[in-house]
């Protein structure tokens, strides 16, 4: 079995205790109601818990007696058999094992037994078989006998022994809230202060003074021991993520068999320790991004041999912790995403939206992976098949407070890069002002906060943008959403807060940003629950009620006021980049022609002979080709012919330059189609500068 802390198994042993408990109240609550659906459902639940937990952990024992009893009660739902006392008898035996497996674990580490006897009993039962209970309790009693007295003493746990014992969440969580309103009553305390140093000061009482000042050094001082208290509340709650990341290196190896693939996992060890309401949620997550880079990223070892890649894949899951927030990045060094072929789907879902959808960039087309339904593959296999798509994932993610986004490379591979916070016991965000009413914006969406001059802005249709990283960014005035004479032209205010969701951004423009706070979030009041721009309360410093707005619903909401194209606009007003490619064996030659275009912003590659070109031709689409004529492999003019047979290269722009200046070698180059000739012997700058922007019509 891999290591696995000390916490982890102690929180395991106390939660199989606890359910066990509740199980064997439903055992006998069975008895009375055969067919009671709810208590039937919960003990199916408590006792896959239980087996499942155990086989994440490997404690074998442990998973197949609760399979066997798991097992019999599947029989007792379909109606193959009937809660009996044979049944009770022999079910709460093998609860009772289930229990010395547990003190075992605690007390050397294993849950090894003798479990064969209870296993055929099960079996039997479950079936629908007549079992004899009188043997099996005699068997059972031999079997107890033959402990040694070493044993009789390691299964005595007394309390004195105990070293942890079991909270429930519920109730974790009442003091985590009993300890923000704590938080507030002193930030309110905080407030009275300021309010007495300033009658301090118009009286001039120095006795009052001396009182200020050490009431503000109690203050200070319980600041700290109740953040400090706080904190450790919340650890309660923490456990280590790599109870979610270890079993994955078994599931890779397991799905990749499955798949005929050889994959590798890495997956470093790590300490970080986070909300165990996250570490739930993460489980189901991360299980599917490594399903889909084994099924849809990782090429067969045939496809990455003939590619040039080792046969072997490469799953990597990376953990980083950055002050209160977590990066967990799911990498493989598989084909990337196939954004011609994720574009080509999206506008057969949505042909309505094909003008759009054309002009997306890739980062753009990236969202439609996380749309219902969605996917590149022709044919379902069991794995992609599942029935979760990323839709899940995305929404998982907003659940746990946290945001994704997608890196990939065509032949090298994708990452998934989740960010979320450590724990959901606080929500860190923004204080905002707009139009003298107060918001908190959670951070996780917000990427950059900018001012800007209204000198600054680009207006279209009655539309302000701003330019940002080279994107027209659309701006929006949070007053906007709440009071409709107030639009995104009458601001004056210069605070923009960049958010981004479904890898689109926009501007909310603020009248102010106040501070960073972390604060428990409270639930939104019943009046309040149809309002889906907002997510819950907190309250600030004066005891005041301050809305959450969630950041997905207003992206959604300011999207829908969009009027005006903006790919369209960039496409015009943006000048073209035009790429020239350089054929010329001599390496001086190409870097002067290259330094020439360069300083006039063309973008220019090279090539060292025509074989070398013919192959960067058919990868990359060049709007002129500058050649020399006599190269080793290839000539100009042979290239030139081959250029001409192909039919995107049939009207581009070609430029032969060469040191030949007899009329009839400047004939056969116009002949076999080059547009210009010039002589290395009458080679000026000036003139190869006019003679391409002429041929490029610039």
């Amino acid at each position: 079995m891999a290591k696995v802390s000390s916490d982890i198994i102690e929180s395991f042993t106390a939660e199989v205790h606890e359910l066990l408990s509740l199980s064997r109240k439903d055992i006998i609550a069975l008895k009375a109601a055969q067919l009671d659906e709810e208590t039937l459902s919960r003990l199916l639940r408590n006792l896959h818990t239980i087996k499942g937990n155990a086989r994440m952990l490997e404690f074998s024992t442990i998973e197949k007696l609760a399979h066997a009893v798991e097992d019999i009660y599947k029989s007792v739902k379909d109606g193959k058999i009937t809660t009996t006392d044979r049944l009770i008898t022999l079910v709460c035996a093998v609860a009772d094992k289930i229990d010395e497996c547990v003190v075992s674990i605690t007390k050397k580490g294993t849950d090894e037994k003798d479990i064969e006897l209870y296993l055929q009993y099960c079996d039997k039962l479950a079936a629908g078989e007549l079992i004899d209970i009188e043997s099996f309790v005699a068997e059972i009693k031999k079997q107890d006998k033959k402990l040694t007295s070493d044993e009789d003493d390691d299964l005595n746990e007394n309390v004195s022994e105990i070293q942890s014992i079991r909270i429930k969440l519920s109730r974790v969580n009442e003091i985590i809230t009993a300890f923000d309103t704590m938080i507030t009553r002193e930030f309110h305390l905080k407030h009275q202060l300021d309010e007495l140093q300033k009658y301090e000061e118009t009286t001039k009482n120095h006795e009052l003074a001396k009182i200020r000042k050490q009431f503000e050094s109690d203050i200070y001082a319980l600041e700290s021991s109740i953040f400090s208290v706080q904190e450790q509340v919340f650890n309660l709650r923490m456990l280590p993520i790599s109870i979610v990341l270890n079993p994955l290196e078994n599931a890779i190896a397991l799905e990749s068999i499955n798949l005929k693939k050889k994959v590798k996992c890495e997956i470093p060890a790590t300490d970080i320790a986070i909300d165990k309401v996250i570490l739930e949620e993460l489980s189901d997550i991360l299980m599917h991004l490594v399903r889909n880079a084994l099924d849809h990223g990782i090429e067969s070892p045939k496809e990455r041999k003939a590619a040039g890649k080792p046969e072997t894949g490469t799953i990597s899951i990376s953990c980083l912790r950055e002050a209160k927030h977590i990066e967990l990045k799911i990498s493989d060094d598989g084909r990337g995403l196939n954004y011609p072929k994720i574009r080509e789907k999206a506008i057969k879902l949505y042909p309505e939206r094909t003008e759009e959808i054309t002009n997306m960039g890739d980062r753009e087309l990236s969202q439609f992976l996380f749309q219902s339904g969605f996917s590149t593959k022709d044919n379902v296999t069991e794995l992609s098949g599942r029935g979760v798509g990323l839709d899940v994932v995305w929404s998982t993610v907003e659940k746990i407070k946290g945001r994704i986004k997608i890196e990939s490379e065509a032949g090298k591979g994708t990452s998934f890069i989740l960010y979320f916070p450590l724990s959901l016991s606080t929500l860190q965000g923004l204080f905002v002002y707009s139009n003298e009413d107060k918001y908190l914006i959670p951070s996780q969406h917000i990427v950059d906060i900018i001012y800007r001059k209204k000198s600054e802005y680009v207006t279209l249709q009655n539309q302000s943008y701003i330019r940002l990283e080279g994107q027209l960014i659309p701006c929006y005035s949070l007053s906007s959403l709440f009071d409709e004479q107030k639009t995104a032209d009458n601001y004056d205010a210069d605070s923009i807060l960049i958010a981004e969701y479904m890898e689109q951004r926009i501007g909310i423009v603020v009248d102010q940003v106040q501070q960073f706070v972390s604060l428990v979030v409270k639930p939104l009041p019943r009046a309040f629950k149809n309002f889906s721009i907002l997510q819950g309360i907190v309250f600030d410093e004066h005891y005041d009620i301050v809305p959450i707005l969630h950041v997905p619903d207003i992206l959604k909401k300011f999207k829908s006021l969009r009027g005006y194209d903006i790919k369209k606009y960039e496409a015009a007003t943006k000048k073209r980049v035009q790429h020239i490619l350089i054929v010329d064996d001599s390496e001086t030659t190409r870097q002067i022609e290259k330094s020439i275009l360069e300083n006039v912003d063309f973008v220019v590659d090279e090539a060292v002979d025509g074989i070398d070109a013919l192959e960067k031709a058919k990868s990359k689409q060049y709007d002129l080709i500058m050649t020399d004529k006599d190269m080793p492999r290839m000539t100009g003019l042979v290239l030139l012919d081959n250029l001409r047979r192909m039919e995107q290269y049939k009207d581009v722009p070609v430029v032969i330059v060469s040191a030949d200046q007899s009329p009839k070698s400047i004939t056969e180059f116009k002949a076999s189609g080059a547009n210009e000739v010039i002589t290395k012997g009458n080679f000026e700058r000036g003139k190869l500068i006019n003679t391409i922007k002429a041929l490029l019509k610039d």
